[in-house]
């Protein structure tokens, strides 16, 4: 598993530099003012697309077919990329979090409290693990080329339908959910998201 988080690890260094420094662009923009403390959002939700991102270059260079030969499982394969996942989200989380505890040295008329930050960044990361947790079950299953497809064509009739069912005019208040709710709920879907995709790749490897 240690060789496969490094291969990640090599080919999001190689082919994903230019969003790494947007990443970094971004939170120096925070530092201007108050109102652009919303562009420290950003950097964790590009690093939520990023596993998606590898299983591109993966198909892109044959990695699939060409890891069939080594002795690696279907559940190393998959969990390679939430383990990936998770890991760049951690430190996407903290790199953010440490942005927040510098810009209160800096801007002390605009100082965020430690409690607040933590719950923005907490609230974010949580948030953030939703996409790849619906995408990725799709992507193993159809290629990352149709599964993003098909995942926006869902995602906009799911939207719709919601939508459906809300009166005109009303904007449910979303804060009113308890933070534990929404954490444990994040966990749980990430976690069947990984069982999902082990068993949609396990059964792909057998067909092929």
């Amino acid at each position: 598993m240690k060789g496969l988080l490094l291969k990640e690890f090599y080919m999001a260094v190689k082919y994903y530099k230019m969003s790494f420094l947007i990443d970094i662009v971004f939170i120096a923009v925070s530092f201007v003012s108050k109102e652009n403390l919303a562009f420290l959002i950003f950097p964790l939700i590009i690093s939520g697309v990023l596993p998606i991102t590898m299983l591109g270059f993966d198909e892109k260079f044959k990695w699939t077919h060409y890891s069939g030969a080594l002795p690696y499982s279907a559940a190393q394969l998959v969990s390679v990329k939430y383990l990936f996942g998770l890991l760049v989200q951690a430190a996407a989380s903290i790199l953010i979090f440490s942005a927040v505890l510098v810009r209160n040295k800096v801007m002390d008329g605009a100082a965020i409290p430690l409690s607040d930050a933590a719950m923005m960044v907490g609230g974010i990361f949580v948030v953030s693990l939703i996409m790849p947790a619906l995408c990725l079950p799709i992507c193993f299953k159809f290629g990352t080329e149709k599964g993003r497809i098909i995942y926006l064509i869902s995602m906009c009739a799911l939207g719709a339908g919601i939508m459906s069912f809300i009166p005109e005019g009303e904007i449910p208040d979303l804060t009113e959910l308890p933070v534990l709710i929404i954490f444990a709920s994040a966990v749980v879907i990430y976690a069947l998201s990984w069982l999902v995709s082990i068993a949609v790749y396990d059964k792909r490897d057998l067909k092929g």
